[in-house]
């Protein structure tokens, strides 16, 4: 299986964690040191059941920016930032990752193309410009 991992931060933090492209998730959902790392959370004062991990919890919903950084390797690329509503999971189930970036706001804001050999993750502007959605065509 392949799995995407990216650099995630909240807008502006010197700090990143670690992320993985979650396609199939309906909601990004985030650890709260993530959302108590900066940026610009606001408690939308709702909740939502999440499934995850085997188990179901209660989650308090807000919505924030984040950004992904580019691999250091091609730092000169800009990160990519979106606002969105995401999902706050306290205790975080999985080691080595605080994020798993699902459809809402993070799909609607980059394009994920999977290969052989790896990924990329663009802006979804610039797969919209090379594959107009058939109601421009």
């Amino acid at each position: 299986m392949l799995r995407a991992v990216v650099e995630v931060s909240t807008l502006g933090a010197p700090a990143t964690f670690q992320a993985v492209v979650d396609t199939g998730g309906p909601i990004t959902v985030i650890a709260s040191d993530l959302l108590d790392s900066g940026g610009d959370p606001a408690a939308t004062g709702t909740t939502m059941m999440l499934r995850l991990g085997g188990s179901t919890s209660e989650v308090m919903l807000y919505e924030m920016t984040l950004e992904i950084r580019p691999p250091r390797a091609v730092r000169a690329d800009r990160p990519i930032s979106w606002r969105g509503v995401v999902a706050v999971l306290d205790p975080w189930p999985m080691q080595g990752t605080a994020v798993l970036l699902g459809q809402a706001g993070f799909l609607d804001s980059c394009t994920v193309t999977f290969g052989p050999d790896g990924f990329a993750l663009e802006p979804a502007a610039a797969f919209r410009g090379r594959f107009p959605s058939l109601d421009q065509r």
